[in-house]
């Protein structure tokens, strides 16, 4: 005689031991994620290389370069084990994030920068035990001063420079934009050709590590310390119309993913002290905080022409 009950036990049974996708997990309470800063995207104040890469060069005494950005990024938080740009759902899923900068000649060899970032809008879905990060909000400003160490306008082979940048820890935690303490040392190269620029840069960001393996089983979802390194090569032979290439990479240092991204620029002088840029690309790796894809729109005045 045919029994449902024994048969449903038994099919429930082996219901609840498949494995389940992280963002399947999404019933019962949620508790907010250890408090960190998401953006990974550090601008350059001076854009004197690229927007995003230094190249060793400082801005003029006196001179005062002002940017205001429009940033968006597609799934900047989200887990998995493997890159699949494809896969739609994160603890953030799409992010909004002005960004003010100011960059200031001190020397000849000397010039300091700010940048202010403020979150619009970000939204995601609830994903393992973590609830997605409010919407809004302020985060962690970021102060810079770079020091020239050889210019080719002296008669250097090169451009070097070193480059101190420090996170204040006062961003928005319940938007996750907030570090305890934020430190990045940097070296900077730089050659300018007949026409072109190439450049590079290779840093520490020092920061609080997090540990999230508990709750995502995964002992590769870490935040901690990186090696970030960056490259570009900008074109400088039109005078209205410019393009640049830059990668990015940051190689975990005490647990993590290797995370890159390739961005392109293209940057218009509308007006001698006005600039329009455009920037994108994609993002490549499986750690959990490098977005897939992001977009970069801005203008920048000037008070006098940067390149």
């Amino acid at each position: 005689m045919f029994r449902p009950a024994p048969v449903l036990a038994a099919a429930a049974a082996a219901l609840f031991t498949l494995p389940l996708p992280a963002h399947a997990l999404e019933s019962g309470p949620k508790e907010p994620l250890p408090v960190f800063d998401l953006q990974r995207l550090k601008l350059d104040a001076s854009a004197l290389g690229s927007l995003v890469v230094g190249t060793g060069r400082t801005l003029a005494p006196g001179q005062l370069r002002v940017g205001l950005n429009y940033h968006y990024e597609h799934l900047p938080l989200h887990f998995q084990t493997r890159w699949e740009p494809g896969d739609g759902t994160g603890l953030v899923e799409n992010k909004m994030t002005a960004h003010l900068t100011l960059g200031y000649g001190v020397l000849s060899w000397l010039d300091v920068g700010a940048e202010l970032p403020f979150i619009l809008t970000q939204g995601g879905k609830p994903t393992l035990r973590y609830a997605p990060p409010r919407t809004g909000g302020l985060a962690t400003p970021w102060l810079s001063a770079r020091a020239a160490l050889l210019r080719q306008t002296k008669g250097a082979p090169l451009n070097v420079a070193v480059e101190l940048t420090a996170g204040l820890p006062v961003g928005s935690s319940t938007a996750q934009a907030r570090e305890a303490y934020a430190w990045q040392p940097r070296l900077q190269l730089g050659y300018v050709g007949d026409g072109f620029q190439v450049g590079g840069e290779a840093g520490v960001f020092l920061r609080k590590r997090h540990d999230l393996q508990s709750v995502s089983y995964d002992p590769a979802d870490v935040v901690g310390n990186e090696l970030r390194l960056g490259a570009t090569v900008t074109s400088l032979g039109g005078d209205v119309t410019r393009g640049e290439v830059s990668v990015l990479a940051g190689v975990p240092l005490n647990g993590g993913r290797v995370g890159a991204e390739l961005l392109i620029a293209i940057r218009r002088h509308a007006l001698s002290s006005l600039d329009l840029y455009v920037m994108g690309g994609p993002g490549v790796g499986a750690g959990f905080d490098t977005p897939t894809f992001r977009f970069v729109a801005g203008l920048s005045w000037a008070t006098s022409k940067v390149d």
